[in-house]
């Protein structure tokens, strides 16, 4: 089942049951061709969704759980990797436009998993639909209110959907955390943001978010790093307070 650690087994048959009518719909509204499951465990959401698609497939990265798999799927439909280590040319013989990526990210590597899809590979997948800590799916969510560096690094490329919370009781033995179901939709068309910039930008500027912009770059000069001149404006606000206009404004005047 869906877990976390392998500990926490996600017991409730409605949840599970709204897990694979989501995907579902966003597979056929889309008109997708591949569903992608990582993390599926012991296979009881990939039994739901499995069907969905003439090509579906799993990645998986404990081979203890070669066992429960092979009892729902086919060899050739079992990849057993590390996603975190995994290469987009593993991938490379699918049209990334059609696959939609589903599954639960355990807490701990959300972000790494984040930052890899979203920064480093830069993937165009048509979407994903995940289960995953509620804390930091109400921060990443499209209508948040405080950008995070998470949130503009996945909000640059989709439009972050909150479908669900998932309370404790739905798992055995329950988290002390709440979870939630997030859908990423493909946008249209991306931030009119440079990314590489912007990604430049968040690395310098993020892990000082608690101080204003005009506090970090002391910080910065005194390290000996690249710092940005900004407005007065910009100057006392700290980055999670930064809104898109603001960011665009000022990565378009980094441009001239």
């Amino acid at each position: 089942m869906w877990s976390y650690l392998g500990q926490n087994f996600l017991i409730d048959t409605k949840i599970q049951n709204y897990i694979a009518t989501k995907i579902g719909q966003i597979y056929r509204d889309n008109n997708l061709q591949w569903i992608v499951e990582i993390w599926p465990w012991k296979g009881a959401i990939t039994k739901k969704i499995k069907d969905i698609s003439d090509n579906f497939f799993v990645v998986e990265k404990d081979l203890k759980m070669k066992e429960h798999l092979g009892q729902i799927l086919s060899p050739d439909q079992i990849k057993f990797m590390d996603v975190l280590e995994a290469d987009i040319q593993d991938f490379s013989d699918i049209d990334f436009s059609k696959i939609l990526i589903v599954g639960n990210l355990p807490y701990y590597i959300t972000s790494p998993i984040f930052r890899k899809f979203f920064g480093d590979w830069k993937c165009d997948f048509a979407g994903w639909f995940f289960m995953i800590q509620d804390e930091v799916g109400q921060k990443i969510q499209t209508i948040a209110g405080k950008k995070s560096y998470l949130w503009w690094l996945v909000n640059y490329w989709y439009d972050v959907i909150y479908h669900k919370t998932v309370w404790a009781k739905s798992f055995n033995p329950p988290p002390k955390v709440k979870s939630c179901l997030v859908e990423f939709k493909k946008k249209e068309k991306t931030e009119d943001i440079d990314f590489e910039k912007l990604v430049e930008f968040l690395d310098l500027y993020t892990p000082f978010s608690r101080k204003t912009l005009w506090a970090i770059n002391k910080i910065l000069v005194k390290q000996g790093k690249k710092y940005y001149n900004f407005s007065s404006k910009l100057s006392w606000k700290r980055v999670d307070e930064l809104q898109r206009q603001d960011l665009i404004d000022f990565l378009d005047f980094c441009n001239k």
